[in-house]
């Protein structure tokens, strides 16, 4: 048990790095559902042993004594530089940054817009696509809008979409955000789309900043074709503006356009 518990505190931190906290559980729960397999536990059986636990919560404080053991020591590890700091995912990786506005907004009561939208479409978009949206934001004090958030999209072309969105503050302090939509499903991607900065209602004054905006694709061009097949294979529906899928021999990237590459270092 406080082994699997080890692995999920794990999964839990790597979640938040990544920005799914405020996801959908169906986003977060292969997660949970690879430590359970890999160690031969099933959900129902999972269950039991917190009921049971919660029941005799003496023998649930060693446990955590393990786990907070284990955790503790791979922490020291870390800060001693244990691990190589090369992600082997990362081989081979290549980013491109898709934003095509402007890299600073500055709104004000003077401002047309209550809300910065943006829709971005592209045929090359793909299943195993990770897409990471960065900017800076800062909200005046004396700003009158509600409820403002952030809100981040991958649409596919029969309809469904999965959507991540984090609330924001009228508090005058500049931060950073980052969002990470890693694209999961074996579905024809239609376009990513959001709200930088969204609100329920505007009161008439509007103050705000955001800059250095950037969203970036990132994909393993060598797997491109492999990954239009299982894509092909799962959804093999002809939607009105999706380019077929082309699979030359011996090109395994695809038919890439050019485009602004940032390459891995």
């Amino acid at each position: 048990m406080a082994d699997v518990l080890v692995e999920m505190h794990k999964a839990d931190a790597v979640m938040a790095e990544r920005n799914l906290v405020y996801v959908r559980y169906s986003m977060k729960a292969p997660y949970y559902n690879y430590i359970l397999k890999k160690h031969g536990v099933t959900q129902a059986q999972f269950d039991s042993s917190l009921v049971y636990y919660t029941k005799n919560p003496q023998q649930f404080e060693n446990i955590y004594a393990k786990v907070i053991d284990q955790l503790t020591k791979l922490q020291t590890d870390v800060n001693a530089y244990k691990f190589h700091p090369n992600d082997i995912h990362e081989i081979g990786k290549m980013r491109i940054d898709l934003w095509n506005k402007n890299r600073k907004f500055v709104f004000n009561k003077d401002s047309a817009r209550t809300k910065l939208d943006f829709e971005i479409l592209n045929n090359d978009f793909l299943y195993k696509d990770m897409y990471v949206l960065k900017f800076l934001l800062k909200i005046s004090t004396d700003d009158s809008c509600t409820n403002q958030r952030i809100e981040l999209r991958l649409n596919y072309f029969n309809g469904k979409s999965d959507h991540t969105f984090k609330p924001v503050y009228n508090d005058g302090v500049t931060r950073r955000y980052t969002f990470r939509m890693p694209a999961f499903r074996k579905l024809k991607i239609k376009s990513i789309s959001g709200q930088l900065l969204a609100s329920s209602k505007y009161k008439g004054v509007f103050n705000a900043t955001l800059d250095s905006i950037s969203l970036i694709r990132e994909f393993k061009p060598q797997f491109t074709d492999s990954l239009r097949r299982i894509v092909q294979k799962a959804d093999s529906t002809t939607y009105p503006g999706a380019m077929p899928y082309v699979f030359p021999s011996g090109n395994m990237n695809g038919g890439f356009r050019k485009s602004r590459i940032i390459r891995p270092l």
